[in-house]
Parts: C-alpha cells; sequence; structure tokens
C-alpha cells in the first residue's frame, strides 16, 4: 500500500508548521485535511489571509481555500525557493526520520501517523516565532508556551509497561502489559497515549 501522505501548512509569521497526515491525493481528501488544518488556525486565532500554493494544487482545494475568502498566490513551476512552504516540508521530513530513529526496533514503522502529533509539537518548540525572536512558534501560535509539567513527553516508539489495575486481571497474571509509546496525551494532567502490541496486531489481522 501507498501508505498516508503528508500535508504541511506552515503560519508564516508564527513559523508554526501544522504536520496532518493525508490518506490520498484524491481531491475528497485533501479538502477534508485542508479544512481540518484551517479549523485550527481559526481557533488558534490564525486565520490565513494568503495562501501560497504551487502549480500542481487541485482545483477541489484551490475552490475550497477561495471559499473561505483566502487569497490564492501561484508561484512558478520548478522553483522550490520561491515557495516558502518548501524549507518547512524538508525541516518535517528530517525532524520525523531523526524522531523514528530513536524508536524501539519491534515497534512497527507503520505506527509512524500516530507519531505526528508529537513530531508537529518538538518541532515548533525548537523553532522561532518571526514575530518575536524570545518565542518559540510554539508558544507564539498557541498563546502560551509547552507546560513540561503538564504534559510529558518521551521518545516516540519507546517500549513501556502500563499497569493494569487488580480488578482488569486474574490473580496470577502479570501486573503490566507492553505497550508503546506513541505520543502525549494533552487533555490529561501528566498522562500519555501508548497503544498496546496485542490491540495492534489484531487490527492488522482484522484489516
Amino acid at each position: 500500500s501507498r501508505g498516508l501522505g503528508d500535508v504541511y501548512k506552515r503560519q508564516y509569521k508564527c513559523n508554526y508548521i501544522i504536520i496532518r497526515p493525508m490518506k490520498s491525493r484524491k481531491d475528497e481528501d485533501m479538502v477534508a485535511t485542508f479544512k481540518d488544518i484551517y479549523d485550527e488556525l481559526k481557533a488558534k486565532g490564525h486565520e490565513p489571509s494568503l495562501h501560497v500554493l504551487d502549480n500542481e494544487c487541485s482545483k477541489a482545494v484551490k475552490n475550497y481555500i477561495t471559499s473561505e475568502e483566502t487569497k490564492i498566490q501561484l508561484v512558478e513551476p520548478h522553483n522550490h525557493r520561491v515557495n516558502a512552504a518548501e524549507p518547512a516540508v524538508k525541516c518535517v521530513k528530517y525532524h520525523t526520520i531523526a524522531s523514528l530513529a530513536t524508536m524501539d526496533p519491534n515497534c512497527p514503522i507503520q505506527l509512524w501517523c500516530r507519531f505526528l502529533p508529537q513530531v508537529e509539537i518538538t518541532l515548533n518548540i525548537l523553532r522561532t516565532s518571526r514575530e518575536d525572536g524570545t518565542k518559540s512558534a510554539y508558544e507564539a501560535f498557541h498563546g502560551e508556551p509547552f507546560d513540561w509539567n503538564k504534559t510529558p513527553l518521551a521518545p516516540v516508539g519507546t517500549k513501556g509497561l502500563a499497569f493494569k489495575a487488580p480488578s482488569d486481571r486474574a490473580a496470577w497474571q502479570p501486573h503490566a502489559t507492553d505497550v508503546w509509546y506513541i505520543g502525549p496525551a494533552p487533555m490529561h494532567y501528566r498522562l500519555m497515549n501508548f497503544l498496546t502490541q496485542l490491540i495492534y496486531f489484531f487490527s492488522i489481522n482484522a484489516q
């Protein structure tokens, strides 16, 4: 299978890069991804006024962007330097590769799309805002710095053990289950998201 594609969009003033997985390059999938990105930009108070695109952009995506009352500017073909998003794409690729290089050898590479939320967070913590050089791109976009105490992070794909409460296990059953760390749980205090090997292999067999 071709796997998932990526869509990257950079909020220029904040220098923030939004990363989203995309199932395919079909019009409906591309429009749905762009809608998700635009919804987040609006929710954070960064409604775009100009969208720079290359000539490969589909008509459906152009129609969606114009429906959001955003101006479109097409760059010349075969010249990546004039599109500011191209260096961002390279930056995301390198940061993702570096993140995958540290994961447990037995962690399935197919889980890479589950890692993207953390890749986005850590990448933008390292980037600097264009408007205020004392702030990270993450802080400029979200309006506050990343809270490491509230939302701890670990290397993606790290193997761990998840505790099983006595009510969820038999008398002689192990007290923990093997898991892989896939990212933070921002809606919960000091918790992380894990995926058990049982759930992963079950979902593969079900497909």
